[in-house]
């Protein structure tokens, strides 16, 4: 923005960005795993979760095992193999579930699949966060959320309601007009990048700021990032030839 390359700050009050449960994926050397949050409503959390295989792009090649970290959260059989169906859809096989839950441990294994129940004294083991960049081709819609690890790759547009919430860099290969955290781990040296933006509120690390009047420059990619814990905009050809 011409003249104005600083954002108006916001007192923050600190919230964390991954407080909230949502539906993620991560892998390691025995598959793919998806953890399902215990207190996500279902009709969210199902949304959710076919958002999610139908935007994002596949980093298994062919029939990949998954394992289902179910929590606390009860599932029957019906919703069991309601989500192996869905899974199977997308190259993915259902085999183990691991769960806190009796009667999700039972519907399981009477299905045949390998189960693991812990008990809620148990500390479940915290896995290394999956940094896999994230590529999606899609629209976020109202009411959306995105939360992942690393960076978030996304080709479409944010709508206003909708938010990416990104351990690393946010780019919306469209208009970003919903809210937006890069560097939600504390990474400062984290940029959102769009090719029209119009957000209702970013972030980066722990700094946060609302747009300044005047909008977005017209059909000109900006990028934001920080510069002394200020929250800055430029084109991304101004960007690139300061080096910043």
């Amino acid at each position: 923005m011409t003249g104005s390359p600083t954002w108006n700050p916001e007192i923050s009050s600190s919230p964390d960005s991954w407080a909230t449960g949502s539906v993620y994926f991560r892998s390691d050397a025995q598959g793919i795993h998806l953890h399902l949050p215990s207190t996500l409503p279902w009709e969210e959390l199902w949304e959710n979760l076919v958002w999610q295989l139908r935007s994002r792009k596949p980093y298994w090649a062919g029939v990949a095992p998954l394992t289902l970290w179910s929590q606390q959260r009860e599932l029957d059989m019906p919703t069991l193999q309601l989500l192996a169906a869905l899974l199977s859809q997308h190259g993915l096989q259902l085999w183990r579930v691991q769960t806190r839950s009796r009667s999700t441990a039972i519907a399981a294994a009477t299905l045949g699949y390998s189960v693991e129940q812990s008990s809620l004294l148990e500390a479940v083991p915290l896995a290394p966060p999956d940094t896999t960049p994230l590529y999606l081709r899609s629209t976020v819609r109202s009411g959306m959320s995105v939360r992942h690890r690393g960076s978030v790759f996304l080709l479409g547009d944010l709508n206003p309601g909708g938010e990416i919430i990104a351990g690393g860099d946010v780019w919306v290969w469209g208009r970003l007009r919903g809210l937006v955290h890069a560097g939600a781990d504390g990474d400062k040296g984290a940029v959102i990048l769009a090719l029209q933006l119009e957000p209702t509120q970013l972030r980066i690390a722990d700094q946060v700021a609302r747009p300044p009047e005047g909008g977005s420059l017209p059909n000109t990619p900006e990028v934001v990032y920080l510069q002394e814990d200020v929250i800055c905009v430029a084109s991304l050809q101004d960007f690139l030839r300061r080096g910043v």
